[in-house]
């Protein structure tokens, strides 16, 4: 053993540390390619035993280091190096001499078995460059020329043709012109059909559940949209940890194509116990029971409930998935909830039914019913309640992302009339739209402003028959951020909130990425509400300012907003904190 100690001393005396720089190429993403590319580049935490070696291992990098160059259209590439030697060890320059970055001049699709006559479209397929993710006379990078191959066969098993294979590929590189002409030669297969569906791993879910939500019908033509948009469906449901939807190799007898599905179950009950802290509810504790699986056919039960220093609430909610018609579900649900605020002390018992449809895969209708009994206390304005309810809803969601949206725009409106059962035959409506937009500065996710509008109007009764838990209260982190919780809008004399019958807010948030994990979103804040039907401008507006931090974890951004009051009254604090998950809007 001695004798091998004495044997590696002195190879690790030895060892040449170094360094690796590149130079002469600004291509951020042909850089990085590089590096990925480079064993010179890996193993400099084992470094050789001699300046010999270390230029050994720098000749043997060059040819993979020509390959990654010639994977991004620089043909003419070549690479020198230098090594300079410093007491702390050696730094190695690598000389880029990239050259032009060659054009994609064509891409032909030919069809087998000749290889020589262009593949005809059908009428559903898109075969054009452009539609498989080319562009000419832009870099003939060898990704997009692979990845068209690939978006070839998805948009040829998007029109009847899944068995389709690509048997040749030519790419001829002219080192004159500086371009790159590519071509393939594609196998179409036969026009296929969808035939018998085979269901595997099902443990507690009835097969008759997974039947209702397949998009295809036996002996349609098949389609890949159609397989991709019932796996999305399936999944959507939490009932499954994965689904994977494959097809047979050839046709059957009847010249079908055999589907199989391949189902894992998550756990279908659930607890979870959760602690927090908020500057409006203090300390507080939450905690929910849900089976999402009634009776093998996806039918949820929950119990909810949440305790703090401000507030109680528990709901019990049952809900049915595929509601006498697919992509419409049925929600029913009975809560008690305890609010403790500055404006009101509150109790609300509700009991309500909604039926909840969507008409596209973002965009969503729901109505229902729903009976409230509501007693307000040490407020401006004390009373019992018991209201009759109509509850409509409607969104259309044009965004990009639902917890981290750089791109798009939402718009929703909701509007419940109201018919009071006891104490007086009164009347009121109340309706709500939001507007939201997304416009990403010079086309980048990283610099995106994000604009909230939002009205609101009560119509019918006079505000003194109105529970003060219906009328509006601005103060919250959806709107004016940094005044008291639920306090903004007209007061008493003695500093107590009354509620309006109308309000408008607005925000503006400018959101910075300044890393992969960390953003910062400053923020401004304005709005008012009136006591009559319809807002007034010519009244009071408040507006806040504030500055936020985002953490974007792997389930979405985490969010910390601080907002200052710029209108403070008496009863406002000086600033005010919310966190939470997601961004604001």
């Amino acid at each position: 053993m001695h004798k091998w100690i004495a044997t590696l001393l002195p190879i690790a005396v030895s060892a040449l540390s170094y360094d690796v720089q590149f130079w002469g190429l600004d291509n951020p993403d042909c850089l990085k390619a590089l590096e990925r590319a480079s064993d010179l580049y890996a193993m400099q935490e084992r470094p050789p035993v001699s300046l010999n070696a270390l230029r050994y291992r720098v000749e043997a990098d060059i040819p993979n280091l020509i390959q990654a160059l010639r994977a991004f259209a620089y043909y003419d590439a070549s690479v020198t190096y230098t090594i300079d030697l410093d007491p702390a060890g050696a730094i190695v320059t690598l000389f880029i001499h990239s050259g032009d970055q060659y054009k994609l001049a064509s891409y032909q699709i030919y069809s087998a078995p000749s290889c020589t006559d262009q593949l005809q479209p059908d009428v559903c397929c898109t075969l054009a460059p452009a539609q498989l993710g080319l562009q000419i006379e832009k870099p003939a990078l060898s990704v997009s020329i692979v990845n068209a191959e690939l978006q070839l066969l998805t948009e040829l098993a998007r029109c009847g043709h899944p068995l389709a294979q690509i048997e040749k590929r030519r790419v001829i590189v002219d080192m004159e012109r500086k371009n790159v002409d590519a071509a393939v030669c594609v196998d179409e297969g036969p026009v296929a059909a969808f035939g018998p569906s085979a269901i595997f791993g099902l443990r507690d879910v009835n097969p008759r559940f997974i039947e209702q939500r397949i998009d295809w019908k036996e002996g349609q033509i098949y389609d890949a949209d159609l397989v991709e948009h019932t796996q999305k469906k399936l999944l959507s449901t939490d009932l499954f940890s994965s689904v994977l939807i494959a097809h047979s190799d050839a046709l059957d007898e009847h010249e079908q194509l055999p589907m199989r599905l391949r189902i894992t179950e998550a756990k279908h009950k659930q607890i979870t116990i959760g602690a927090f802290y908020a500057t409006v509810d203090g300390p507080g504790a939450t905690f929910s029971w849900t089976n999402r699986n009634v009776r093998g056919m996806g039918e949820q039960i929950s119990i909810q409930g949440s305790v703090s220093s401000y507030s109680l609430m528990g709901t019990l909610q049952y809900k049915k998935p595929d509601f006498w018609v697919p992509n419409q579900s049925y929600r029913a649900l009975a809560s008690t909830v305890k609010e403790v605020i500055n404006p009101y002390t509150a109790f609300t018992y509700r009991f309500a039914n909604y039926i909840e449809r969507k008409i596209k895969e973002k965009d969503s209708f729901s109505a229902g019913l729903k009976i409230e009994h509501i007693n307000v206390s040490q407020s401006a304005s004390n009373g019992s309640y018991f209201v009759l309810g109509v509850p409509l809803f409607a969104k259309c969601d044009r965004s990009n992302d639902p917890l981290n949206p750089t791109r798009g725009y939402t718009l929703v409106y909701s509007i419940t009339p109201y018919q009071t059962i006891e104490y007086g035959n009164h009347q009121f409506a109340k309706q709500r739209f939001t507007a939201t937009g997304y416009l990403p500065i010079a086309n980048s996710d990283r610099f995106v402003l994000a604009l909230r509008a939002q009205f609101g109007s009560i119509a019918g009764a006079d505000q003194s028959k109105i529970p003060l838990t219906k009328l509006f209260l601005g103060g919250s982190e959806d709107d004016l951020r940094g005044y008291r919780y639920k306090t903004v809008s007209p007061l008493n004399s003695h500093n107590e909130p009354l509620g309006g019958k109308s309000a408008i807010f607005s925000s503006l948030e400018t959101r910075i990425r300044i890393t992969s994990t960390i953003g910062l979103v400053p923020f401004f804040d304005f709005g008012t509400v009136s006591a009559s039907a319809f807002p007034k401008i010519r009244t009071q507006w408040y507006k806040s300012v504030g500055l936020g931090v985002r953490y974007f974890s792997f389930f979405g951004p985490l969010r910390f907003d601080i907002g200052f009051p710029l209108d403070p009254r008496p009863i406002d604090p000086t600033f005010r904190i919310y966190a939470s998950v997601g961004q604001t809007f």
